[in-house]
């Protein structure tokens, strides 16, 4: 999955432009699966799923809707749009966005990881 190193983060959010363009075909960061947060002059802090164990989000889904194979996956027909799986996740790895029926979060860009190709420090990682 992703490791994240936020020491090297410089808030430049190239990964939330690509992450965007790869799955929403323009830039809008606000419907990026990877989101920065900037609070200088403190470190850069990257929100994304990052794996984590246990996966309270899909603990927590009234619906069965989440499940994990190799990344998080949802079930559309079977959620609802409650967000709890976004008020769960400790690393704020699921995203909301109003115009969105259903919360998003990171599936790898189907294995090409366009966030980590595009990272020029290298805050993000894939690791195996």
């Amino acid at each position: 999955m992703m490791k994240i190193n936020p020491l090297l983060c410089t808030g430049c959010r190239i990964c939330e432009i690509i992450c965007s363009l790869a799955h929403e075909g323009s830039i809008a960061p606000k419907r990026s699966r990877i989101r920065i947060h900037s609070n200088w002059p403190e470190e850069e802090k990257i929100f994304l799923c990052i794996a984590c164990e246990p996966k309270k989000c899909i603990e927590v889904c009234p619906e069965a809707a989440l499940s994990w194979n190799g990344y998080l996956r949802m079930n559309e027909e079977k959620c609802t749009g409650c967000f709890l799986c976004a008020d769960a996740c400790p690393h704020r790895g699921i995203q909301t966005e109003v115009s969105k029926k259903f919360p998003f979060f990171c599936d790898t860009c189907a294995g090409e990881f366009q966030c980590v190709k595009w990272c020029p420090t290298k805050a993000v990682l894939k690791v195996e």
